[in-house]
């Protein structure tokens, strides 16, 4: 029988095995597992490199460093803040040297969060220390920044910016020629008519604390004598004059703050052009922060963007309904023939500032006017009552949804509480700046709870109703 000889073809002729299957016989199982170890020790030696990568011993100073640098500057500022006795040195060079030693690792996110919270501080501090003569410039930017969609919607019909800043700057002065020449004549006349009253009513009380006449009184109640002069003395004479004297520290230090008022009048003359400038570069403004402290990062524009709508519309609202509620209450007091309707009229519309608290406030004040008024107390209380419930009730349902519409969004419940909140750490600036804080507030808690908690991928595109 014939050999048979198998002449078919292989597809590998030379028997060389697979560059997959030579690599694996080439290496052996010890190797793989040194490497392993080796691994294993080099990520417990630097545990850190898992989360920003490689960081080299220089940067891990500089971090240390940077937190040092940012727990001094904090120090230092709130020693600033408390009147700089035990300051050691100015938060400037802590600052300074923050920067300095952390902006080499700017790309570093932790690095680049020192230097941010760091800055933040700094400059919130600035601005709280020099207040007083940023006062004009920040009234400034404040009205430019309000006036100016009317600005650009003018300029997108053709109306130069400068003919529309010129404008509004002339009635702002016009404004001023108003108030001097017709309500402050008026208020400086019924403020002395309500400190001349004051003074009457306050001379007749001085018999209120004759001890003997007091303890006459409480002797009809059935006291002895000897009793009621001993209550008078321990008890009722000294609370009297704790009540008087608080009132009196009040009215002096309300007389003080007018005084400091009326000498910061001339400030107010650097308003108008300051706001011309500022209302004719805004643009320029806006531009600035979008492309080089946002560098148009389409998140933080997007935030700053809602941040935007929230605050213009509670500012511009708030201030429309405000003033119409001070006229009116104006208005319809001198109507009604209710003593000192000028001051009592404008602090409705200061206090319509407030929400729903400043209607209690003002109808409080009110009646401690009127006890030191001419005319019949409870006729006045009565009139003023039904005035700011009515004002009040005309501006919640009627003239803020028309100019604010949703764009807040709180619900009563949440305006009382952040009120008290704000009013207890800040005083009166915290109620005038609490809801629109609290808005923005819950804006980034309603972003945080989409992303975190619903895991919905945010759209960073302009809002249309920012408070939803």
């Amino acid at each position: 029988m014939a050999d048979v000889h198998d002449d078919t073809p292989h597809d590998n002729p030379g028997d060389e095995p697979l560059p997959e299957e030579s690599e694996i016989e080439r290496r052996s199982l010890v190797e793989a597992t040194e490497e392993a170890a080796q691994a294993a020790e080099r990520w417990i030696e630097r545990p850190h490199t898992v989360l920003s990568g490689q960081i080299r011993t220089q940067e891990m100073f500089a971090l240390v460093g940077g937190f040092g640098l940012l727990a001094l500057l904090l120090a230092e500022i709130i020693l600033f803040a408390a009147g700089g006795e035990y300051a050691i040195v100015h938060p400037i060079f802590p600052l300074a040297a923050l920067v300095f030693f952390l902006y080499p690792f700017r790309n570093e996110t932790v690095a680049r969060r020192t230097m941010q919270l760091g800055v933040a501080a700094f400059i919130v501090w600035l601005i709280v220390t020099l207040s007083g003569v940023l006062f004009p410039f920040i009234v400034s930017f404040v009205v430019a920044y309000l006036c100016y969609p009317l600005v650009a919607w003018l300029d997108r019909h053709g109306v130069s910016r400068i003919v529309t800043a010129l404008t509004i700057v002339l009635a702002i002065l016009g404004i001023y020629a108003v108030v001097g020449i017709v309500l402050i004549p008026l208020l400086v006349e019924q403020f002395d008519q309500l400190i001349t009253s004051a003074q009457s009513w306050l001379k007749g009380a001085n018999t209120i604390f004759d001890q003997e006449r007091l303890a006459r009184e409480l002797s009809r109640f059935g006291l002895p004598r000897a009793q009621a002069r001993r209550i008078v003395a321990e008890q009722v004479q000294p609370q009297l004059q704790a009540i008087v004297s608080i009132v009196f520290a009040w009215f002096g230090d309300f007389l003080r703050n007018i005084t400091q008022v009326v000498e910061g009048v001339f400030v107010l003359l650097l308003i108008p052009f300051l706001t011309l400038y500022m209302m004719i570069d805004f643009r320029r403004i806006r531009v600035f922060v979008r492309t080089t402290l946002l560098q148009d990062n389409p998140r933080w524009v997007f935030y700053i963007t809602r941040v935007d709508t929230i605050v213009s519309a509670y500012m511009r609202g708030i201030l429309i309904t405000s003033s119409m509620v001070g006229a009116m209450a104006i208005a319809v007091l001198s109507l009604f023939g209710v003593p000192y309707a000028v001051v009592i009229g404008i602090m409705t519309g200061l206090l319509n500032l407030i929400p729903t608290i400043g209607m209690f406030m003002n109808l409080g004040i009110a009646m401690i006017i009127y006890l030191f008024a001419p005319g019949d107390f409870w006729y006045n209380t009565l009139i003023t009552a039904v005035l700011i419930g009515g004002l009040h009730a005309l501006n919640s349902n009627l003239v803020e949804p028309r100019i604010l519409g949703d764009r807040v969004g709180l619900h009563p419940v949440m305006v009382i509480g952040s009120l008290f909140v704000f009013g207890h750490f800040l005083g009166f600036v915290g109620l005038l700046i609490a809801v629109p804080t609290t808005a923005v507030i819950l804006m980034f808690l309603k972003e945080w709870y989409r992303k975190a908690v619903t895991l919905e991928k945010p759209v960073y595109v302009n809002p249309v109703n920012p408070a939803s």
